[in-house]
C-alpha cells in the first residue's frame, strides 16, 4: 500500500505546516516501487539555500540494496514535482517486494548530509504515472547507506521557546485524516514536551503527536506563523480569521506573542490557549483560517484569490489519567467525546 508521508525541515531543524505556523521547508513524498524504476513525487515549500535529497532502496525503511545512489533536486519556494529514475547496475524488484525511498532536506552544497532523513515504502503492486511535473535530479555519486531506523522528532518551533517534543522515539504512523479522537497506539510514546500541542498535528505525524497525556499535564494548545520580514508578520496578524476550537468549543484566553526572530531566519508570531489539566478522554482541536485580504508572507499569497485561500487541520489526542492517582482539579469547560 503506498503512503505519503510529511516532512518538515529547516536550515537546521525541522518545524511545521501549511498556511499557519508553516515550516520553511517542507516536503511531502509519495513513492511508487516499480519493477525497474520508481516513482517521486514531491510538493512543499523550500527555503532558499535549500534542496531535496532522495535515494530509493530495495527494503522497507530505507534498509537494502541502493536502488539509486543520493540525487539531489533543485526546488524553491512553493514546489510540486516528480521524478522517474530508474534502477542502477539493472537491478529489480519483483513483484510484492516492498521497497522506500529516504528523503532529507539539506544544504545546497551538502551532498544531502546533516538534515534528518525519513522514509517511505511502497509494495510492487505495479507501477504509476507522476503526479507532478517531471524534473530530472543531480546524481550526487554518493552510494549512501542504508538505515533502520530514523528519528520522528518534529522539531516545532514552541511558544516557549526550542522545539516541541524535539527526539520523539518512533511511534505507529497513523492516518493523515483522522475521523474522531485517534486510539493510543501500542509503543506510542511520551513526548519531551508534554501538554505542549501544535494545532495542526494530525497533519505532521509522527513527530508533532501530543504522544501519551496525562490529565495532570499542563495543556497548552498553540499555532503560529512565520514570515520573512516582520512588517509581513503585523499584516498576517491584521488580516486573519482564526477559528479553533476543542471539541467544538471555542479555544477561549488566546493569547499572542510578541514577534520573535529565532534562529536568526523568519519571523514567527504565536498564538496559545493554555487549558491546564483537562479530564480523562477523547479529544479534537478543530482549526480554521482565512484572510480578510489577501496577504504575503514573503514566501507566497494567502487569502482571497493567493496561491492558498484558507487552511483547515486538525490535532485529535487522548488524556489518560495520571499513573500516580493524584487527584487533578480539571478545566471542566470542554466535554469529553
Amino acid at each position: 500500500m503506498r503512503k505519503w508521508f510529511l516532512l518538515l525541515f529547516t536550515a537546521l531543524i525541522l518545524t511545521v505546516g501549511v498556511g499557519m505556523a508553516r515550516a520553511e521547508s517542507t516536503v511531502q513524498l509519495f513513492i511508487v516501487i516499480c519493477d525497474n524504476q520508481a516513482v517521486v513525487n514531491f510538493n512543499g515549500s523550500m527555503d532558499a539555500g535549500y534542496d531535496l535529497f532522495y535515494q530509493v532502496f530495495a527494503g522497507p525503511g530505507g534498509t537494502g540494496a541502493a536502488l539509486t545512489n543520493v540525487r539531489r533536486i533543485t526546488v524553491d519556494g512553493t514546489y510540486a514535482v516528480s521524478e522517474v529514475v530508474p534502477y542502477i547496475n539493472s537491478q529489480t524488484m519483483t513483484m510484492g517486494a516492498t521497497g522506500s525511498a529516504r528523503v532529507t532536506i539539506a544544504t545546497e552544497s551538502s551532498g544531502g548530509t546533516g538534515g534528518t532523513p525519513y522514509t517511505a515504502d511502497d509494495i510492487n503492486d505495479g507501477c504509476n504515472n507522476p503526479t507532478n511535473a517531471t524534473v530530472s535530479s543531480t546524481d550526487t555519486g554518493a552510494s549512501g547507506s542504508s538505515a533502520t531506523t530514523t528519528t520522528n522528532g518534529s522539531n516545532i518551533r514552541s511558544p516557549f521557546g526550542g522545539f516541541i517534543n524535539p527526539a520523539q522515539a518512533a511511534a505507529t504512523p497513523v492516518p493523515l485524516v483522522v475521523i474522531g479522537a485517534r486510539p493510543l497506539p501500542a509503543n506510542l510514546q511520551r513526548s519531551s514536551t508534554p501538554g505542549v500541542i501544535f494545532a495542526e498535528c494530525d497533519q505532521y505525524l509522527p513527530g508533532a503527536d501530543p504522544g501519551i497525556l496525562y490529565d495532570n499535564d499542563n495543556i497548552t494548545i498553540f499555532w503560529s506563523w512565520y514570515a520573512r520580514t516582520p512588517q509581513q508578520v503585523e499584516d498576517y496578524m491584521a488580516q486573519a480569521i482564526h477559528e479553533v476550537s476543542l471539541n467544538n468549543a471555542p479555544l477561549e484566553g488566546v493569547q499572542v506573542s510578541a514577534i520573535t526572530r529565532p534562529g536568526n531566519r523568519s519571523y514567527y508570531v504565536f498564538y496559545m490557549a493554555t487549558l491546564g489539566n483537562l479530564s480523562p478522554g477523547g479529544y479534537g482541536v478543530q482549526f480554521k483560517l482565512s484572510f480578510k485580504q489577501q496577504i504575503s508572507d514573503g514566501y507566497s499569497t494567502y487569502g482571497p484569490d493567493g496561491e492558498t485561500e484558507t487552511v483547515s487541520s486538525t490535532c485529535t489526542f487522548r488524556v489518560e489519567k495520571n499513573p500516580n492517582g493524584s487527584p487533578v482539579s480539571y478545566n471542566g469547560m470542554y466535554s469529553i467525546r
